[in-house]
C-alpha cells in the first residue's frame, strides 16, 4: 500500500511527540480520506497503543478496548478495568507513550468522553503521553472534540484536519496513466487516498471505474448510500438533494424543486451535507461571500457527484446484469467529469506558479454575474492586477475566439475596473491554434504535466 504526501500532518505528530509535554492531538476528517493510514505511518516510526471504539453502548466499549489494549500490552498482572478511567490510567501505569483511540466520537455516548477528561486532569496530562484521538463523523468529531460544550474542551492542544489530497498527490497513485486519464480519474475519485488506492495499475481507467463501481460485488457501487445510511436517519431525503445537485441543481429553489424537499425544510439537510459530511459546499462568487442571494451548491466529494450522475440513474440496469452495457457509455460520463476537475487542476497549478513567483495573487475564485462566468479570477491587490482564467477540456485545440470572448467578459468584472493592469490565462487539454500574446498566458495539458512533474510529493509504502 503506498502513502503519498501527507508531510505536514507527520510533521505535526512528529513535532507532538518529540515536545516532552503530554498532548492530547484531535485528527478527523471523512472516511476513506486516509486517517488510518497516516497514524499507520506514524506507529511505524514510533510505537504505540492504537484502540478502537467500536461500540456505543456502555459496557460492550469498555470490554472491547479492554481486549485490545491487553493484546498489545505485556502486564505482568491482570488488571481490573470497571470504568474509562480505569482503563485510561491503566495506559499511564502501563508507560505507553503513544496511545490511539480511533472512532472516539463514540465514547461521547457510551460515557466515556468525561472520564476520559478526569484521567487527563489528573494524571494524563503530567505524564508525558501523546494520545491521539481520531474520528470520521466530522461533524460528531468537531463537536465532541472542540465545542465548549465538551469535556475535552481546552485540552486538546493540536488539530489535524486531514483533507483530501491534491492534484500533486493524485497523481503519484496512477504513475502509468497518460496525463489525461489522470485528470479523468481526479475527476470520477478526487483526492480521496481510500478510492485511489483501489485502483489497479495493470487495468485502463475504464476497466478500474466498472470493476469498482459497476460490476456486481463491486466496491463501490453503494459507496454513497452506505455512507448516509450509516451516518443518518434519514438517508433518502438526503440522497435526493445530492441527486439534484449533481445533476446540476445549483441554486436553493432549484435543488428544492428537484429534489422534492419543502424550502422550508431544506436548510436544515443542506447544513449537514455541508458541514457534517462535508459532500456538499456553498460557493460565491469572487468578491462576494457570505452574499446569501448569489450562493450556489455543488457536490463536493467526486466520486458522490459521478455516482449520482452516472451509477445511479442506470442502477436497474445494473441489477438486471447489464454493467457492460452502462460501461460502454464511460468515455462521455469520465470525460463530463474531468472537465470540472480540470478547472480544479487549473487552479492548483496557478497556485504552482505563483509559488515559483511566475504570477502573484492574493485571492482567486470563480466568478459569476447574471449570464456572465469566469472559470477563475485570480487578483493580486498589492499590485492592481487581475488575471483572467478560462478552462477547456475540449479535444480540439482551444482558438482565439475563446481569449476574446474572455476579454469580453472580463470587462464586466468590477474590481478597479479601468485602474488595474489584466493578464488572461487559458488552460487547454489539446493545446492552442494561435501564438501567445502580450498580457496572454497558455497552458497546455502538457504545460501542467511537465510543471507538477517537477513537485513530486512524498511516496513510501506502508
Amino acid at each position: 500500500m503506498l502513502f503519498v504526501d501527507r508531510e505536514e500532518e507527520l510533521g505535526v505528530l512528529e513535532e507532538a511527540y518529540s515536545s516532552g509535554r503530554s498532548q492530547m492531538v484531535l485528527i478527523y476528517g471523512r472516511r476513506r480520506i486516509g486517517k488510518t493510514y497516516l497514524i499507520a505511518r506514524f506507529l511505524r516510526e514510533r510505537g504505540g497503543v492504537y484502540l478502537c471504539v467500536n461500540h456505543e453502548e456502555r459496557e460492550l466499549a469498555l470490554r472491547d478496548l479492554v481486549e485490545q489494549l491487553l493484546a498489545q500490552l505485556r502486564l505482568p498482572y491482570a488488571p481490573r478495568v470497571s470504568s474509562f478511567r480505569d482503563l485510561f490510567e491503566l495506559l499511564a501505569a502501563a508507560g505507553a507513550r503513544v496511545v490511539v483511540v480511533d472512532e472516539f466520537q463514540r465514547l461521547l455516548k457510551a460515557g466515556g468522553l468525561t472520564e476520559l477528561q478526569h484521567a487527563w486532569d489528573q494524571r494524563l496530562s503530567r505524564s508525558g503521553i501523546l494520545l491521539v484521538l481520531s474520528g470520521s463523523a466530522v461533524g460528531a468529531a468537531e463537536r465532541v472534540g472542540l465545542s465548549h460544550a465538551s469535556p475535552l474542551f481546552g485540552r486538546v492542544t493540536r488539530v489535524l484536519k486531514v483533507g483530501e489530497l491534491g492534484y500533486k498527490a493524485v497523481r503519484a497513485f496512477l504513475p502509468g496513466y497518460p496525463e489525461e486519464d489522470r485528470v479523468r480519474a481526479y475527476g470520477v475519485f478526487g483526492g480521496v487516498p481510500g478510492y485511489l488506492a483501489l485502483l489497479n495499475p495493470r487495468l485502463t481507467l475504464e476497466e478500474n471505474v466498472a470493476k469498482l463501481a459497476l460490476e456486481p460485488g463491486a466496491p463501490l457501487r453503494e459507496e454513497p448510500v452506505i455512507l448516509l445510511k450509516l451516518e443518518l436517519r434519514n438517508p433518502s431525503r438526503y440522497a435526493e438533494i445530492l441527486r439534484a445537485i449533481a445533476g446540476g441543481a445549483t441554486q436553493f429553489s432549484e435543488i428544492a424543486d428537484k429534489s422534492g424537499v419543502k424550502v422550508t425544510e431544506l436548510p436544515k439537510y443542506l447544513r449537514v451535507l455541508e458541514e457534517d459530511l462535508e459532500l456538499v459546499e456553498r460557493r460565491y462568487p469572487l468578491l462576494s461571500e457570505g452574499s446569501r442571494r448569489r450562493a450556489r451548491y455543488y457536490v463536493r466529494d467526486r466520486f458522490t457527484s459521478f455516482w449520482f450522475r452516472f451509477v445511479y440513474p442506470n442502477r436497474v440496469l445494473l441489477e438486471l446484469g447489464l454493467h457492460r452495457e452502462v460501461a460502454s457509455r464511460l468515455p462521455e460520463a469520465l470525460d463530463r467529469q474531468a472537465s470540472e476537475a480540470f478547472e480544479e487542476v487549473a487552479r492548483q497549478h496557478f497556485a504552482l506558479l505563483a509559488k515559483s513567483g511566475r504570477v502573484s495573487f492574493t485571492r482567486i475564485g470563480r466568478w459569476w454575474s447574471g449570464d456572465v462566468e469566469i472559470d477563475l479570477v485570480a487578483i493580486d491587490e498589492r499590485r492592481g492586477v487581475a488575471y483572467f482564467i478560462e478552462v477547456k477540456w475540449t479535444r480540439q485545440p482551444v482558438g482565439k475566439e475563446v481569449l476574446r470572448k474572455l476579454e469580453k467578459k472580463a470587462e464586466e468584472f468590477p474590481w478597479r475596473r479601468g485602474e488595474r493592469r489584466e493578464v488572461y490565462v487559458l488552460y487547454s487539454r489539446s493545446g492552442f491554434a494561435f501564438e501567445p500574446e502580450e498580457g496572454v498566458l497558455l497552458f497546455s495539458l502538457s504545460d501542467v504535466q511537465r510543471d507538477f512533474e517537477r513537485e513530486r510529493p512524498l511516496v513510501t509504502e506502508l
